[in-house]
């Protein structure tokens, strides 16, 4: 299983917040990616205070301990224009999720990765996704989409 944490999850990490995930994060290493995306957070993050030098310094770290960088390819791009339109037809009320949290969904189901996050209430409206919260003490908590459909649609690749 490929893991890819979300922003949270390697911010809590790096500040050594929570010993449960650090435990799980550091037992499945050689499974774990750094996405393109949450790299993209994690340097903002830093730049947005370049006084604290220890940010900067968290994301050198992290980006030596990841065995794998994810990039955001056109296929995830398919992936996203496909999810976002799911979403924003959902009826009767449209639930669409935070842009970077998408561009992570989508990168996920790309790869058949499971997403690593605490925050399963907005992952969860992705058909077909998996995600396991660490954070929890009785961890992993593994969610399994529930399908709708018989299978979940792959979006063509841009030709």
């Amino acid at each position: 299983m490929i893991y890819l944490p979300d922003t949270n999850a390697f911010s809590r990490y790096l500040r050594g917040e929570d010993l449960g995930l650090k435990a799980k994060l550091e037992a499945n290493l050689i499974h774990c990616r750094l996405s393109a995306v949450v790299l993209s957070e994690l340097e903002y993050g830093a730049a947005k205070r370049p006084e604290v030098t220890a940010y900067a310094a968290r994301v050198k770290r992290l980006r030596e301990l990841i065995p794998g960088e994810v990039d955001y390819t056109c296929a995830d791009a398919a992936f996203y224009g496909f999810i976002r339109a799911r979403l924003a037809n959902l009826k009767p009320n449209a639930q669409p999720i935070g842009p970077y949290d998408l561009m992570l969904a989508a990168q996920a189901l790309r790869l058949g990765a499971a997403i690593v996050t605490h925050n399963t209430s907005e992952f969860q409206r992705v058909h077909g996704i998996t995600i396991e919260d660490w954070q929890t003490r009785s961890w992993p908590v593994r969610f399994l989409n529930p399908c709708h459909e018989s299978a979940t649609p792959t979006p063509s690749a841009p030709g």
